[in-house]
């Protein structure tokens, strides 16, 4: 996750949702206390539809050697369910390659389960689960885990989705010896993030700190960044040594506002989740600014285990920078506190058509590194921004979300002075002005 200062956000809460209570769930909740925690498994619960009644599952995970056996388990009281899966996506990157063929068990019982047998160890899996007219979208990851110690239930997941006797709560949460607001565990958001997601924990497969995902072939670099307070040259300020509010970058003087990680994303997980568990409302509105709700849609998919991931823009990257840093979506920068000094800026959310240096036929894959670029696909046929954006330049095309380790050492005019150098390098996905050599090939 990500963020600075102690955080005045608006700590929104996800109800949880009621859970009928039978021996198969009692099972794998007493599963979850023992095993949860300590796999470093990740599941959350996306539902396609919004609604109480959206299906609830359980995933167990067993190594069997070269593959790890993926079960879902739900409630399929009354029959009609039907469950589909997906490691990839779609030729045009717009949504996931779901596939059919598992064999489901137990149809019309409250033990209903299907397998899916040769899973392969740090892909990402996506699970569709509809029921009534609902979906859920049930994503697991499993990794390389000791054969020996049995399988193990991933019932539990720390940011939703939560059972009876779930153990999860106890991850951030003390009852009677909380070190901030809330009950947390932690006296900051910052570390209480870092518990699982930091350099030193073994809970998450994602090292914010030190931006790394775990592969096959150990610690690679995450499309998102650094965020640790001793890593990279430029990063979004989440740490708490910054003790002091700062205006947004990028955006007039108004309302001042503390960051931290839970600013961009959410403790809970709910239904109709947006990618990462990023909000849909960064800043609640108050009297300046105007709180506008983000569709955020993407998907991480890991083509080559030894690599590392890489992530399909559908919607909402741009929508959700710009929240804060307004100017950078508003074509005549103008902030709702008043007007200002207008400069002109690389336009974002784009056709490719703009730039015809962009155009290759077929596309080209100018960013296929992951951890290092994002993909920006370009057509010569297109000339607009496409479904998915992906003909389009958003804002993490050139920048990370976390932090950087690049550098920028050269120095460039700024109005009203001679030569200015700069320290800072912005988040910039390459070396020094290498992000516009990207695109602009001279």
């Amino acid at each position: 996750m990500l963020v600075s200062t102690e955080q005045n956000v608006n700590l929104s809460k996800t109800p949880v949702k009621g859970i009928k209570i039978d021996l198969l769930k009692a099972v794998l909740s007493v599963a979850g206390l023992l095993f949860g925690i300590f796999g470093m498994i990740g599941l959350s619960i996306h539902s396609a539809d919004a609604g109480a009644d959206s299906p609830e599952a359980y995933v167990r995970y067993e190594n069997n050697g070269s593959f790890v056996a993926i079960t879902v388990y739900w409630d399929d009281t009354g029959g009609g369910s039907s469950i589909s899966w997906a490691n990839d996506v779609t030729v045009s990157g717009t949504a996931l390659n779901w596939q059919t063929g598992l064999t489901l068990r137990g149809q019309g019982t409250a033990a209903a389960s299907a397998t899916l047998s040769n899973g392969e160890k740090y892909k990402n899996y996506y699970f569709k689960l509809t029921k009534g007219g609902k979906s859920s979208i049930i994503r697991a990851f499993p990794v390389d885990f000791d054969a020996s110690a049995g399988p193990r239930y991933q019932n539990d997941y720390a940011h939703g989705n939560y059972q009876p006797g779930t153990a999860m709560c106890a991850a951030c949460h003390v009852t009677h010896a909380g070190l901030k607001a809330y009950l947390l565990t932690q006296a900051t958001y910052y570390e209480l993030c870092l518990f699982c997601h930091g350099t030193a924990a073994t809970q998450s497969k994602y090292d914010v700190q030190s931006g790394k995902v775990k592969t096959a072939d150990g610690w690679k670099d995450s499309l998102a960044g650094p965020i640790g307070t001793d890593y990279g040259t430029s990063k979004h300020n989440v740490d708490d040594r910054s003790n002091v509010d700062t205006t947004v970058y990028g955006s007039a003087p108004g309302k001042i506002l503390t960051f931290t990680c839970l600013s961009c994303h959410k403790a809970h997980g709910g239904t109709n989740d947006n990618y990462r568990l990023l909000r849909d409302v960064i800043y609640p509105s108050n009297d300046k600014f105007i709180a506008t709700t983000v569709s955020y849609t993407a998907y991480a998919v890991v083509k080559d285990q030894t690599v590392g991931e890489e992530v399909y823009m559908v919607s909402g990257n741009t929508e959700f920078c710009t929240a804060c840093h307004l100017d950078y979506d508003d074509g005549n920068a103008k902030e709702r506190g008043g007007t200002y000094s207008m400069y002109y800026r690389h336009p974002v959310t784009v056709g490719s058509k703009v730039y015809s240096v962009y155009s290759t036929s077929p596309p080209k894959n100018l960013y296929p590194k992951p951890g290092d670029k994002l993909p920006l696909q370009a057509s010569a046929s297109s000339e607009s921004i496409g479904a998915d954006k992906r003909t389009a330049v958003v804002c993490s095309t050139c920048h990370y979300a976390h932090g950087t380790y690049k550098q920028f050492n050269v120095g460039y005019p700024r109005p009203g002075s001679t030569r200015e150098w700069v320290t800072n390098q912005k988040m910039l996905r390459l070396d020094n002005y290498a992000v516009c050599e990207s695109c602009h090939k001279k």
